[in-house]
């Protein structure tokens, strides 16, 4: 006798293990889920809402809506990335301006990203906010402003001015990342709130003010520093004069342009601050001399981790050898080389040249990082 099986029945408590196994779902894809039956609803609400990433005033209008709407759905914000942009030819009009005033004043934000339109004296939108002790991250990036603009015949500059009104608006930051930002650091006055421990500059440019005063009662505090893709020679007082404050720093990203200039902060001839903390070195597009190790070696002594990427590093395969093999840097345990030297021209290593690093590496005990997965000659996955 046939019997027929009563159907699978999904236990309730198993919805927000389903939507946790997937860090890759589409909008669209809880709008389904959320239809399947009233159990799926609130999770799947509670995971739509934690990240919304708005890039035309039309989605700020419809989520400020939303809100108004559906005030319960406020408390599932975390993190907020704003990036709308307008044409060049029209302003904006009151119910955007309102959309944005309400967004900005969400309660409970951690995470903040600001960029587009908002990325233009973005010191104005940040002083809109209503709640802000709660950022600990905080990233303006004015990238699509600077590609969109660029051939104007007024182009508006993406900046941001870093004084002790939006410092202390923000007293649990822990990260701040700028991007593509003409940046004004104003002086403190007073000791500013203390807890920054990472910092990310790429490709700003320091119009007015000094570097170290952006982290001004965070110098004990800081942690990692990242300066990408600046001017070399911004690069080279930046990191300088924040070696000098920060003597807790542990990891120090330099990436520049493929620049024929000699870096002097790390340098026999005008020995850098001493950097007694650091663990983690990464230096790319600079010319760097077998002298730059030396004095690498005498200023970070407890480096774990160096990287030295570019097609212009003159250190010769044998010097290399060399350099690892006198003990200096006791502590190396990982080194990523570049995969040739700059004769010039830039030539590749041949296979034996590796071999013989790889030989002294291994009687070191320091791992070697592999080419082939570092063809980009980028720091970005160090």
């Amino acid at each position: 006798m046939h019997t027929s099986r009563p159907a699978p029945v999904l236990v309730d408590d198993l919805i927000p293990v389903i939507l946790e196994s997937n860090d890759h779902w589409w909008p669209r894809d809880f709008q389904r889920l959320a239809l399947i039956s009233p159990a799926w609803v609130y999770p799947v609400r509670k995971r739509l809402y934690a990240h919304p990433s708005l890039r035309t005033y039309r989605s700020c209008h419809l989520l400020a809506r939303t809100f108004a709407a559906n005030p319960e759905l406020v408390s599932f914000v975390h993190r907020l990335e704003l990036r709308p942009t307008a044409d060049e030819e029209r302003a904006l009009d009151e119910r955007e301006m309102q959309s944005l005033r309400c967004i900005l004043g969400l309660k409970g934000l951690r995470s903040l990203t600001l960029g587009g339109d908002l990325a233009v004296a973005a010191h104005r939108f940040l002083s809109v906010m209503h709640d802000t002790r709660a950022v600990t991250d905080l990233h303006i990036d004015g990238c699509m402003v600077a590609q969109r603009r660029a051939g104007s015949l007024a182009p508006v500059v993406p900046s941001l001015e870093w004084d002790d009104a939006i410092a202390f608006r923000f007293p649990n930051l822990r990260s701040l990342t700028l991007s593509n930002v003409l940046l004004t650091i104003v002086p403190s006055m007073m000791d500013r709130p203390a807890g920054l421990t990472h910092l990310t500059l790429d490709n700003v440019d320091v119009d007015v003010g000094f570097l170290p005063d952006i982290c001004q009662g965070s110098w004990e505090t800081l942690r990692e520093l990242r300066l990408i893709r600046g001017n070399v020679v911004d690069i080279e007082d930046g990191v300088r004069s924040m070696l000098e404050t920060c003597e807790n720093l542990e990891t120090l990203y330099c990436e520049g342009h493929e620049l024929l200039y000699h870096v002097t902060v790390f340098d026999e001839d005008e020995p850098p601050p001493p950097c007694p903390n650091l663990r983690k070195l990464c230096l790319s597009g600079f010319d760097i001399h077998p002298g730059t190790l030396g004095a690498i070696a005498e200023a970070c002594p407890a480096v774990e981790e160096l990287a030295v990427l570019g097609r212009v590093v003159r250190v010769l395969p044998d010097q290399w050898t060399a350099f690892l093999s006198s003990g200096r840097l006791k502590s190396l345990r990982r080194l990523l080389p570049p995969p040739g030297t700059r004769v010039p021209p830039f030539e590749f290593w041949c296979p034996s040249e590796r071999e013989q690093l790889h030989e002294v590496c291994n009687a070191k005990g320091i791992s070697l990082a592999d080419w082939a997965h570092k063809t980009s000659q980028s720091l970005v996955d160090w």
